[in-house]
């Protein structure tokens, strides 16, 4: 066995040489490539939601999902029903013809009364008009009646709004408002002090 003026033997020198000019394989780049590319499109797509606010973005959701259902219990039950704002918050209300007063919905957990997330306001504009909110210790006063503000009719029509959420202190802008050619309530992003 030759060794050389190193002391290694002539044979492992020529095979490391062999193994270290290798270097990587097309699949080993194409992994990394991959991996890579996943990440960039998770950060990417965690970017484009209201800012990274997820608080908003699940408020959002959950008006958009509670109004389309209300409008269809409203068709399907050929009755009157309305959203009551007030500050912090919203409730659900049903028209009663017996006697004639709007009455807080009970027993469909669904559509319960909501609090805002801490941190996040409200506005509503109802046909034009900026609605100044109650404050929620009247809400559910004996004796005062629950009028809503937004109109849900039981013909699949609903009253003109446009209902805004803006994290206090500004920030992205969640707004709400009917869309008379797809018939529902869609939400539109707007930027930061736009309300």
């Amino acid at each position: 066995m030759r060794i050389s003026e190193t002391g290694r033997s002539v044979s492992n020198v020529r095979s490391d040489a062999g193994r270290s000019a290798a270097g990587f394989t097309l699949i080993e780049v194409l992994v990394v490539v991959l991996i890579i590319g996943i990440m960039v499109a998770g950060t990417v797509l965690s970017l484009q939601t209201s800012g990274n606010d997820r608080e908003l973005d699940r408020e959002r959701d959950r008006i958009l999902a509670l109004s389309a259902h209300l409008r269809d219990k409203a068709a399907l039950e050929n009755r009157e029903y309305g959203i009551r704002c007030f500050i912090g918050g919203y409730e659900f209300v049903a028209y009663e013809p017996r006697s004639a007063t709007w009455e807080v919905l009970f027993g469909d957990p669904q559509l319960r009364s909501r609090q805002l997330p801490a941190g996040i306001e409200m506005q509503l504009e109802v046909e034009g008009r900026q609605v100044i909110l109650p404050p929620e210790k009247e809400r559910g006063a004996r004796g005062e009646e629950h009028v809503p503000q937004i109109m849900l009719y039981s013909s699949g029509e609903m009253s003109l709004f446009k209902w805004s959420l803006q994290r206090s202190g500004g920030g992205p802008v969640v707004s709400f408002e009917p869309d008379p050619e797809a018939d529902r309530v869609k939400a539109t992003e707007l930027a930061p002090g736009s309300v």
